[in-house]
């Protein structure tokens, strides 16, 4: 008798869960979305974020609305997503440099493949290596030669630990066995004007600064494993130095626990507001592909990165702070 109560208790439990999921199916969105971008106004997450935003709110028939909690790194907004409800109505502007977090950040709570949901991918897109005028080279195998030949006399920009253009310029000089002297900024436009007068001789830029700056400055290479079609004159600097790659990216993650039909219902949202022509044309002005993704598709590229970046700590001793 116990064991067919203890079916018929399975039963109802599997019952309820199926008419709970349907629910959600139906009602969901039924009030705002609040999107968090882990970084203050104005830099490239909140332009991605807002820019998506009233296309999402349209489509999803609720207000998809922007908030901005920058703080240590990014930890500040993206702890906040991981420890909010699993309902769907707190999301995440997530970076591809969340994969490499904890290793440069000791003070990281949260574990990346554990804490969050991946919904989508939103974008692609490649950094730029960057040089100033100053220096002689004028490609990536002068610039490699030149920089070995003057160990600890050459400096390069970074945004701080954990950023695309730390983690680029960490593999770059590794690989080249280059010895230079890193100079932390707080924007791109900060370390391009350095660039552009020779304060620091590189740095791994955002495409948009760096094309924004192209007269000023030398582009030697991009970041991705591919040239970027816009400007398919510009080598990548894998086709100089074989195996570098550094692209970036941003998604769209949840916390842990969001039901599939919210995941989907997102899932569809991001890929048809990348469809938009408006969407695509301003995302490819500032230097970067759309590119939606499924859950699992994004959840793979975030493993595989991890073990990447940390490869990359092992072999040059990067310990977090």
């Amino acid at each position: 008798m116990g064991g067919f109560a203890g079916v018929i208790r399975i039963f109802f439990a599997l019952l309820a869960a199926l008419l709970v999921s349907g629910a959600t199916a139906q009602t969901y969105p039924s009030k705002p979305i609040r999107f968090v971008v882990a970084t203050g106004p104005g830099g490239g997450d909140d332009f991605v974020a807002r820019l998506l935003a009233p296309k999402l709110s349209e489509l999803l028939n609720q207000q998809v609305f922007v908030e901005n909690r920058p703080g240590a790194g990014g930890m500040v907004g993206q702890t906040f997503v991981a420890r909010s409800a699993p309902d769907g109505y707190t999301v995440l502007l997530a970076g591809g440099s969340m994969a490499g977090a904890k290793f440069v950040n000791a003070a990281i709570t949260y574990d990346l493949m554990r804490d969050f949901t991946p919904i989508s991918l939103i974008e692609t897109a490649p950094f730029a290596l960057v040089v100033s005028p100053s220096l002689p080279a004028r490609s990536l195998g002068e610039f490699m030669t030149l920089a070995r030949s003057r160990p600890g006399k050459l400096n390069y920009g970074t945004l701080g630990a954990g950023q695309i253009p730390f983690w680029a310029a960490l593999l770059f000089n590794s690989m080249t066995g280059i010895q230079a002297q890193e100079i932390q900024y707080k924007s791109p436009a900060e370390a391009t004007t350095d660039v552009m007068t020779g304060r620091i001789d590189y740095w791994f830029s955002p495409m948009a600064a760096a094309v924004a700056a192209k007269e000023k400055v030398r582009i030697l290479g991009v970041t991705t494993p591919a040239r970027v079609p816009q400007m398919a004159e510009l080598p990548t600097v894998g086709e100089g130095l074989a195996r570098f790659q550094m692209p970036a990216w941003r998604s769209m993650m949840g916390p842990a626990g969001l039901s599939v039909d919210v995941v989907q219902a997102m899932n569809r949202a991001i890929a048809r507001s990348l469809e938009a022509p408006e969407v695509r044309e301003r995302m490819t002005n500032a230097g970067s592909i759309p590119q939606p993704s499924t859950p699992a598709e994004l959840r793979k590229r975030y493993e595989e990165w991890v073990e990447i970046f940390g490869k990359i700590a092992k072999d040059t001793g990067l310990q977090p702070q």
